[in-house]
């Protein structure tokens, strides 16, 4: 019976060894058999000659099953974490930090080169001196005895004591809740813990993501990232700004010194009720913060003298703008920044912009040391007429 039939409802499965050539979106590693078919091996790194196995009746993209590491790459290390690969949370912690730049940079040339975009400047990507213990938010599960976080791509809880990205103020805090008694019910207990700059912990139980606003995860990391956009508007000699997913104005308060005006807008009211806080009458009366939905109709809700804005600086989350970034394109406008952490939906809004701007430069950044994830920052400027 050939490959791609089941004999009485029993799937036919095949093993082959694959030198993995590279890392795909997904974290895993890629290889290519003689037959220019393309496996993806979760736990695999790049130069591993891997044995694996996979469903013969599949197409040329096969998701196959690591059976054995025969040969090693020299860049695979020993894992720092007894629950790596059971816990779903990292996905590099077997691979040499440089190694995982390497890749990073690799994953956001070829993502980009996929939706036809090419900067005038590549910058290297930005590494992270905290390797470990850098998170400052975690979310954590407690369902009777068991706390800790769910197996990859699941809802199953493993048990988890410590954890090596964490800050070390949240592993005291997962300590204390283990120490606490069981709860009485079977339910799923969701316990959002967050670092706040001082170093205080905070703990959410059972509400929504990020219900405290949204801080990004990597407090070193996001030093670097502010000083890297302040340093482009005043390269770009912004004057007139609009700032959209400006959360609670982390960005905004790294270059408000260097332009007139800025109108910051996030859907959440409690994160813009925290970027209000930070303003000093005296010193910041140039900018204004605004609850308000980043969608298609928002233009027309802005007050006419922000409406000619030379410069748009957005942040959006993973799903990006949803389509609605050509709305806010006018002729006017002479330059974009985009901060993106999902490079896939960034290479899809800007689409709209290859006519009218030139991709500048692209810089990554990383902020999520042992993932897949990564961040860039992408400059935008008019075309000459």
């Amino acid at each position: 019976m050939g490959a791609g039939r089941f004999t009485q409802g029993i799937e036919i499965k095949m093993e082959t060894q694959i030198q993995i050539s590279r890392m795909g979106l997904e974290g895993q590693g890629v290889g290519y058999d003689s037959e220019g078919n393309i496996y993806f091996v979760p736990g695999s790194v790049v130069g591993d000659l891997v044995k694996v196995r996979a469903r013969t009746d599949s197409k040329k993209y096969r998701d196959a099953e690591l059976i054995e590491v025969l040969e090693p790459a020299q860049t695979r290390v020993k894992p720092i974490c007894p629950y790596f690969q059971n816990c779903g949370g990292c996905d590099w912690l077997h691979w040499d930090y440089a190694a995982q730049l390497k890749a990073k940079e690799e994953m956001v040339r070829h993502i980009l080169e996929r939706g036809t975009l090419n900067p005038s400047t590549w910058l290297p990507i930005q590494g992270a001196e905290e390797t470990v213990h850098y998170r400052n938010r975690v979310q954590i599960r407690r369902q009777g005895p068991v706390t800790g976080f769910f197996r990859k791509k699941t809802h199953e809880l493993v048990d988890v004591t410590q954890c090596k990205v964490a800050a070390n103020q949240i592993n005291e805090e997962i300590t204390k809740i283990r120490q606490e008694p069981l709860p009485e019910t079977g339910q799923v207990t969701k316990i959002e813990l967050l670092v706040d700059a001082e170093g205080k912990v905070h703990r959410f139980e059972n509400v929504p993501h990020s219900f405290s606003g949204f801080q990004q995860i990597h407090a070193g990391q996001n030093e670097l990232l502010r000083k890297k956009v302040a340093s482009r508007v005043r390269e770009l000699k912004a004057r007139k700004v609009l700032e959209l997913y400006c959360g609670d104005g982390n960005l905004t308060y790294s270059y408000l010194d260097a332009v007139d005006k800025v109108y910051a807008i996030d859907a959440s009211q409690s994160a813009i009720a925290s970027a209000r806080s930070k303003r000093s009458s005296e010193s910041n009366n140039h900018v204004w913060f605004f609850a308000d939905q980043v969608n298609g109709s928002l233009l027309r809700r802005l007050p006419p003298e922000m409406k000619d804005y030379d410069t748009l600086i957005l942040d959006p989350p993973r799903q990006g703008t949803l389509g609605c970034l050509s709305r806010f394109i006018h002729k006017q406008l002479k330059n974009i920044i985009y901060v993106s952490c999902a490079p896939v939906t960034f290479t899809q809004d800007v689409q709209c912009l290859k006519e009218d701007f030139v991709l500048l430069s692209i810089e990554p950044i990383d902020m999520f040391p042992q993932t897949r994830h990564v961040e860039l920052i992408a400059t935008w400027v008019r075309r000459s007429s």
